[in-house]
């Protein structure tokens, strides 16, 4: 993985080498290529040069208030592994907190939505997004809250929040939303809810420079150009 990270590095500007990166990546990371087939969601460097700087600012929890009543969103890679809907052990730990405030602080009910980006075909986003919205389901049922309080709806990628023509758009369209039905964001917890959900997960967001997402960027800009 190294070596071909280091030829598309080396091969910048030169098509024969991305598409010798591209065949390389064929024979070497199948597993990658289906992913993205399946809408998964992959991690993008940005091109400038604070990239890190930039990534540590961002939250892995926000925490909104919207006219359906409070919204806890989830950075897709706290929860989950690329085009996977198995919620990771570190997801199981932001459930944890979740599912305290809902056991302690409402009585409302909860629909979990889950978004992807556009990468993939949109049935294979469609199934990914409703798969993932049901595994927070089932992680909520399991920490003791009643099946009756909760719905779930996947949107694949047609309910986007940012555009998808630039890495930060497409990570930000790939989230999972937790809506407390006609909930205040003060009675929950405050403005500060999301700090304390994110505690010790922010580390994720550091992760934005992984190799698969500078290959899937480089390959679809010289595409692109073809």
């Amino acid at each position: 993985m190294n070596r071909l990270a280091a030829n598309c590095a080396n091969q910048k500007d030169n098509k024969p080498g991305v598409q010798m990166a591209l065949h390389a990546s064929s024979r070497w990371l199948g597993g990658f290529l289906l992913a993205l087939s399946l809408g998964a969601c992959v991690t993008n460097p940005s091109k400038d040069e604070n990239t890190a700087d930039v990534a540590v600012e961002k939250k892995a929890v926000r925490l909104s208030q919207t006219p359906r009543g409070a919204m806890i969103s989830s950075d897709e890679r706290i929860l989950f592994d690329t085009g996977k809907s198995v919620v990771k052990p570190d997801g199981e730990i932001f459930l944890d907190r979740v599912a305290v405030i809902l056991k302690e602080k409402t009585k409302a009910n909860v629909i979990v939505e889950g978004h992807t980006d556009n990468v993939g075909s949109a049935q294979a986003n469609l199934l990914l997004s409703q798969a993932r919205a049901a595994a927070v389901k089932q992680g909520f049922l399991t920490r003791g809250l009643k099946d009756a309080r909760i719905q779930t709806q996947g949107f694949g990628m047609t309910n986007p929040v940012a555009e998808n023509t630039t890495a930060d758009g497409r990570q930000s369209n790939r989230r999972t939303e937790i809506i407390v039905l006609g909930e205040s964001m003060d009675k929950l917890g405050g403005a500060s809810l999301a700090d304390r959900l994110s505690e010790g997960l922010d580390r994720f967001l550091k992760k934005a420079g992984e190799t698969a997402g500078s290959i899937y960027d480089k390959v679809k800009s010289t595409v692109n150009k073809l």
